[in-house]
């Protein structure tokens, strides 16, 4: 199944496998840590990797909204990975992306690698740290908030799944009692292991859709 329906904080929620999460009261879609120009990076620092990411991230977001027609688009940190100047390709592959897409509220909860790049130059609001959206709070850091559950990114996190003999690191979502962490969106993210807990859901992302741990 490509989709999960799953309660979280009284509110109704569709998890994609195309690491994605929406919710329909608000007509919202999130993802975290999409990590733009992170292949250009590494190429500058001399680290082979295909090139091609941004078109792949690019693509699989604008099938998320023909799926889901958001009016919201959040970003829980890290949209981009460093650094650009105005000549950067990926820059202005996603600049016309953004301009495709001009009835969409696009959002950005500032993480930490987005200090490298002036984002709001891309036609993106960026919000500092934090917003609360009843009965959420969409943040980048996983980190428990008062105010209420928290929505995160930032950890990449990732679990294993076994297929008859094989075993697969794959991106996971992860939802605790207070905490819900998104997987990274990239091509180009790694993983953070995640182990199961008393009280703690996970789904994982694999190729052929979501698989809820037991």
């Amino acid at each position: 199944m490509m989709t999960h329906d799953m309660a979280i904080a009284g509110e109704r929620v569709t998890l994609h496998a195309q690491r994605a999460l929406f919710w329909p009261a608000r007509r919202m879609l999130m993802v975290a840590d999409v990590h733009f120009g992170k292949g250009a990076v590494f190429r500058r620092a001399g680290i082979a990797v295909p090139s091609g990411d941004t078109e792949d991230d690019i693509e699989r977001l604008d099938g998320l909204i023909a799926t889901f027609s958001p009016d919201t688009l959040m970003v829980l940190g890290d949209l981009v990975h460093g650094d650009a100047t105005e000549r950067s390709a990926w820059v202005a592959r996603v600049r016309a992306w953004r301009a495709r897409h001009p009835a969409i509220d696009i959002q950005l909860i500032a993480g930490n690698h987005d200090r490298h790049f002036d984002v709001a130059s891309l036609g993106i609001a960026v919000r500092p740290q934090r917003l609360r959206v009843a009965p959420f709070v969409l943040a980048h850091h996983p980190e428990r908030h008062d105010a209420g559950y928290t929505l995160a990114g930032h950890v990449h996190p990732g679990a294993t799944v076994r297929d008859g003999w094989r075993k697969h690191r794959l991106p996971a979502f992860v939802f605790d009692r207070d905490v819900g962490t998104l997987p990274a969106f990239g091509t180009l993210t790694g993983l953070h292991d995640v182990k199961p807990e008393p009280g703690r859901r996970i789904v994982v992302a694999t190729p052929a859709g979501l698989v809820p741990l037991r």
